[in-house]
Order: C-alpha cells, then sequence, then structure tokens
C-alpha cells in the first residue's frame, strides 16, 4: 500500500476540520432573530410599533404575514426606506432549505414579490 505524501494528510486534515466546523453552522445560527408575538386585542395596552400606529402593518405583522404565505423559520426581519416608504423585509429558511426574501410595504401591508 502506498504512504500518501505528509502535505496531502495536512491539508485532508485542514478540510475536514473546516467541514466539521462549517457543517455545525446552519444559516439559522448565523443571526439570531428574537421570537415574535402577534398582538391580543383583548391584553393590547396601546403601545405597537410605529407603522401600526399610523394605520400601516407592523414588522411583527408583517413577519406573520410571510411565514402564512411561505413555511418556515425567519432568519432575519428587518424595515428599512426605500425613497418616501417603509418596507418590511423578511428571510425565511423554508422547509424545502431554500431561503426567501418577501418585501411587504409597510403602509399599505401589499406583497411586493
Amino acid at each position: 500500500m502506498i504512504k500518501p505524501p505528509a502535505f496531502i494528510k495536512r491539508r485532508l486534515a485542514a478540510l475536514l476540520g473546516a467541514a466539521a466546523l462549517l457543517g455545525g453552522l446552519g444559516v439559522a445560527d448565523a443571526r439570531p432573530v428574537p421570537s415574535l408575538t402577534l398582538v391580543d386585542p383583548g391584553t393590547f395596552d396601546g403601545v405597537l410599533d410605529a407603522p401600526t400606529q399610523r394605520g400601516g402593518v407592523s414588522l411583527t405583522q408583517a413577519t406573520a404575514m410571510a411565514q402564512g404565505r411561505y413555511h418556515g423559520k425567519v432568519v432575519r426581519a428587518n424595515t428599512y426606506m426605500q425613497g418616501d416608504r417603509q418596507i418590511h423585509e423578511i428571510r425565511i429558511l423554508g422547509d424545502d432549505g431554500r431561503v426567501r426574501t418577501v418585501l411587504i410595504d409597510a403602509q399599505s401591508g401589499a406583497f411586493l414579490n
């Protein structure tokens, strides 16, 4: 039996170590998202995200809408400005392994994609 050279053994060990480290990290582990809860109208204390107080959709509500359309785990949710309107961006790791980016208009609640 032929023994492989030492540099091949070192390179293989390094690759296996890197694969073990990376294999233990899932997409969902990259950035934790705080747990989201829906508002119960019976116990509502009047404090909501600013868009909801103006008649729009909060980030929490937009996240629930996105999960209703695409089943999976929310890995990221944030709000940003596009021109003069607020956009909620929700990333969902689907049950099929795909990451979907869902865009929702914060004022109207309309899906933008």
